[in-house]
């Protein structure tokens, strides 16, 4: 297929896709993008390995929204890493605690 006869609307797709992807991750709700990567992979092993011309407006956007995806996904998991990191210090003090106790509970 040349260049020429290359549909832009499955780029279209896959800004809008991206698009969803953002939304979901702004509402707080990651876990819910799974379908919307497996329908951009399918349409993604459609494309042609050179896209048309007419296509870099959609790629641009697309592109752009993963960017602003990927970072609020970082946010995200920073996040969860400080909550595990304060979770692993409470639980091992709480073990230090209860250790203590036991140990003044026998004598």
């Amino acid at each position: 297929m040349s260049e020429a006869n290359v549909s832009i609307d499955p780029y279209r797709v896959l800004a809008e896709l991206a698009d969803a992807e953002l939304a979901l991750c702004r509402a707080g709700r990651p876990e819910e993008m799974a379908p919307l990567y497996e329908e951009g992979g399918r349409i993604a092993a459609t494309l042609p390995s050179r896209p048309p011309e007419e296509a870099a407006p959609w790629l641009r956007r697309a592109a752009t929204v993963q960017t602003q995806i990927t970072a609020l996904l970082d946010g995200v998991l920073a996040g969860a890493s400080e909550d595990f990191q304060r979770l692993h210090l409470q639980r091992e003090a709480a073990r230090s605690y209860a250790a203590a106790a036991d140990a003044r509970a026998r004598v």
